[in-house]
């Protein structure tokens, strides 16, 4: 598996992470188990978690850093790792009530750190934005817990350009560590109105613009748009729960399936690498972040990780005015 360093920082990571929101939940402990060693005996080297996985489920809470806490335990595999971990998000079932106090970033924080059996992780993300609030003063929290030693970098998740370019531009003026990294919803798939919630950032026109010059990685979650290409390509469209053709089904992602069809055919390859490297492929650094629930749907994901599409093959699949092969 190919490498990448995560601009402004001295992070090298795996091309891919391991997503984890089912970990412990949906994926009982002995197989989030397998699919972590899995994934690090591939290569994989960057897990993201979050301190409200999967609290939206019964259970116990947290579940997910829970589990990745006791594997790593198991398996003194931290040195080896980066670790990723979010906090600050809203509690299910109240999205509208921000969590991004001074008091409640910190306490997710040293919550996490408990809980993962580590006295820092590699990258903490602001896992949403609140509006209301300026971003350098939530800048300025986690800045001073990299300097306490809790974080090495920071991160934002679902937070729009706008607003990135303010706490840029806070951390800039201030001599304050900025954020190396954003996390969207982001696939080869054109999403339907309404997928993206209103707390929620995708990889828009104005995020293309964006990020083509903002000196940041950019982490993609839901990167395979739950499966829609790889299932539609097995089982035909008639084959996908009615969720996911509500959430993704329209003449521009269907296009785009034929040409994703189309180029791995010409490389030899599968869809499966295709959409993972419509991500990888792009002049930024771009992490997809893989949501496998099972070894099978993670070896179809580490297929043919390393595949690297040209430009002009990213413009066929995108908009199909060109194509090209790697």
């Amino acid at each position: 598996m190919k490498y990448v360093t995560l601009p402004q920082t001295d992070l090298t990571v795996s091309r891919v992470a391991l997503g984890s929101s089912m970990i412990g939940s949906r994926v009982d402990r002995d197989d989030s188990f397998a699919l972590l060693d899995a994934f690090v005996e591939a290569g994989g080297t960057l897990i993201d978690t979050a301190h409200v996985y999967a609290n939206w489920s019964p259970g116990p809470r947290n579940i997910s850093e829970k589990t990745i806490g006791a594997w790593l335990k198991a398996t003194g595999a931290r040195d080896r790792l980066v670790i990723a971990t979010k906090g600050g998000h809203p509690e299910p079932g109240h999205d509208q009530v921000s969590r991004l106090s001074p008091a409640e970033i910190v306490g997710d924080l040293d919550e996490s750190l408990d809980l993962l059996g580590v006295d820092c992780v590699d990258l903490y993300w602001l896992h949403r934005d609140d509006p209301s609030r300026p971003a350098g003063e939530m800048l300025e929290v986690v800045d001073e817990q990299a300097r306490l030693g809790k974080i090495r970098h920071a991160g934002c998740s679902n937070w729009r350009p706008r607003r990135i370019r303010e706490a840029q531009a806070y951390a800039s003026a201030r001599g304050l560590r900025p954020f190396v990294a954003s996390q969207i919803l982001w696939s080869l798939a054109a999403p339907n109105p309404g997928v993206v919630a209103w707390d929620h950032a995708d990889m828009d026109e104005e995020a293309e613009e964006f990020y083509a010059t903002a000196g940041i990685s950019v982490h993609a979650f839901t990167s395979q748009a739950r499966g829609f290409f790889t299932k539609a390509t097995a089982g035909g469209l008639d084959s996908l729960s009615p969720k996911l053709r509500h959430d993704f089904e329209n003449p521009a992602t269907l296009a785009r399936l034929q040409r994703a069809q189309q180029v791995a055919r010409d490389v030899g390859t599968t869809v499966t690498a295709v959409v993972l490297a419509s991500i990888t492929s792009r002049p930024f650094v771009g992490v997809p972040i893989l949501g496998c629930v099972n070894l099978d749907q993670l070896r179809d994901s580490l297929g043919d990780v390393d595949l690297t599409l040209s430009p002009e093959t990213l413009r066929f699949l995108f908009h199909g005015d060109s194509a090209g092969a790697r």
